[in-house]
């Protein structure tokens, strides 16, 4: 059985997400869109392989 996680290693990672999320918050327009395109082709990629696409479940085909 695995054990619990504890509470000094639980506030380390909502603080590192807090840190992350003020990071991604700054970014410029145009960043976010580049890392949502790149985070689809991943999801295309894993779900093509796993066959949970329909035909019209493609991402474009473009680049910020």
């Amino acid at each position: 059985m695995r054990s619990r996680p504890t509470a000094e290693l639980l506030d380390s990672i909502r603080q590192s997400k807090r840190e992350l999320h003020a990071d991604q918050r700054d970014l410029p327009l145009p960043e976010k869109v580049r890392q949502v395109l790149a985070l689809q082709k991943i999801d295309y990629a894993v779900r093509s392989a796993r066959g949970e696409l329909r035909s019209w479940e493609r991402p474009w085909d473009i680049e910020p």
